[in-house]
């Protein structure tokens, strides 16, 4: 379904749509925003009224949608037009937390933190899993903190939960962890381009049933 919002009908019907089925009424309870380092934020899907808001407050010039570019989305649509209005850059981003990261999508997130302009807030649905793995991305590639100093997977503040299917972008800055203990020049682009078997990788990891349950039906995260 393409949503429309030309009319105040069209409006009113996608406004719905986002806030009760892509369920953004949940944040105004859990907006998830922190602070990453100076001019770099995260948070869970904003409302436009929180967008609009927190842009102003902390002069943000650049967004980036972790959920990528869905013209089926009521919320999308609101947050691209938004943008416009704000004069602010939108960068869609599809990534996955369910999944093991691959190197292209590794690259390119070390790409788009040499090159976008700042301050930055990026965000996914939920805040806690995709926001998690590009925050810690951001934390070793433009601070050049190492993968293990990192803290932005974490249950608290952040809400994520390592045991459930999720626990693979864990699983996987772990494996790097082990693999820079015997090379210590690795990095982890290198690393992602060359050395990863993102499948055996993906068969090693055994979520926890009750987690993954959380996650998936209780929370309804993607």
């Amino acid at each position: 379904m393409r949503f429309k919002i030309d009319t105040k009908l069209e409006r009113f019907k996608a406004w719905l749509w986002a806030m009760f089925v892509e369920h953004n009424f949940m944040n105004p309870i859990r907006y998830n925003f922190h602070k990453i380092s100076d001019g770099v934020y995260r948070s869970s899907q904003p409302t436009m009224t929180q967008l609009e808001r927190d842009v102003k407050k902390y002069n943000i010039k650049t967004i980036l949608n972790l959920k990528g570019a869905n013209p089926n989305s009521a919320y999308y649509v609101f947050e691209v037009e938004k943008c416009k209005e704000l004069g602010i850059k939108l960068i869609d981003i599809e990534i996955y937390s369910r999944s093991i990261p691959d190197a292209k999508r590794i690259k390119n997130a070390k790409e788009i933190f040499e090159n976008i302009e700042y301050p930055m807030w990026m965000h996914c649905k939920a805040g806690a899993d995709r926001t998690g793995l590009y925050a810690t991305l951001f934390q070793y590639f433009h601070l050049k903190m190492p993968i293990e100093q990192t803290n932005q997977l974490a249950l608290l503040p952040f809400g994520h939960l390592k045991h459930s299917k999720a626990g693979k972008i864990d699983h996987y800055f772990e494996e790097f962890t082990k693999y820079k203990a015997d090379h210590p020049e690795a990095d982890l682009l290198f690393w992602a381009e060359n050395i990863v078997d993102r499948d055996k990788m993906d068969k090693e990891f055994q979520p926890e049933g009750l987690a993954s349950f959380i996650n998936d039906y209780i929370l309804r995260r993607e």
